[in-house]
């Protein structure tokens, strides 16, 4: 996702002009997003951190960046404890060590994105953050940020519902939390609308099949790791 030429750079430092001074963090969906701002200075000297995670596959634990989850999230992703520490833990080190009055939250809306989205805001609420969280969403088709003020306060049971227990939650969370929500449950499936069309194709290429997963399932938000289990478990 080429985010700043998408959305235009002037239109998001315009959108920022109330968040961008010493007392907000902006946490960004990615390294990618994050190297994409950093270069075009989009957010100036504000403070921000990028969260290099994929919540939508493999186990988790009740609390969020502890010794355990740490452990649990590198053994899902096949990587050593000090890699994933590297990866995800390292930079969002500001998130964990500066005192903010103010969180920006940069996620999409596909169901990839929101299930991270769901894991930070849980985690707001195990840290017991009490200042205000903004959350700009986007989706990849549009050219708009949509910019919306949440409260804490249910998250961290949503959180332990879905990704911990791997069902709906009866909580209420936005319409879009609440439709990802229902595809992340849909996927969990052995038989799910991907691994059936992945089995109808599996004559095609690699390279073939993902080009088309991407064009046929946005909202899901897999990239290619995600996407390349999925066919070689079945190819």
């Amino acid at each position: 996702m080429n985010f700043s030429m998408r959305m235009g750079i002037e239109q998001i430092q315009n959108e920022l002009s109330d968040f961008s001074d010493e007392h907000v963090l902006h946490v960004l969906h990615g390294q990618f997003m994050y190297e994409e701002f950093k270069n075009e200075k989009i957010l100036g000297h504000s403070d921000y951190v990028p969260f290099n995670e994929a919540m939508c596959v493999n186990a988790t634990t009740k609390d969020i960046f502890n010794e355990e989850f740490i452990k649990t999230r590198a053994m899902g992703h096949h990587e050593l404890v000090e890699d994933y520490i590297e990866k995800v833990i390292n930079p969002l080190n500001k998130l964990f060590t500066n005192t903010y009055k103010c969180i920006v939250l940069w996620f999409g809306e596909d169901m990839f994105c929101q299930m991270n989205l769901l894991t930070l805001l849980a985690y707001l609420e195990q840290a017991n953050f009490s200042g205000r969280v903004i959350l700009h969403s986007f989706r990849e088709d549009e050219r708009k940020i949509r910019q919306t003020e949440l409260e804490l306060g249910h998250y961290v049971t949503a959180y332990e519902d879905v990704l911990f227990n791997h069902k709906k939650t009866s909580v209420s969370v936005t319409p879009v939390m609440h439709q990802a929500i229902d595809l992340y449950v849909t996927m969990l499936a052995d038989d799910n609308p991907v691994t059936q069309y992945i089995k109808q194709n599996k004559n095609l290429s690699t390279s073939e099949l993902l080009e088309r997963l991407f064009k046929l399932f946005p909202t899901i938000g897999y990239g290619d790791l995600q996407y390349k289990k999925m066919i070689n478990k079945i190819k």
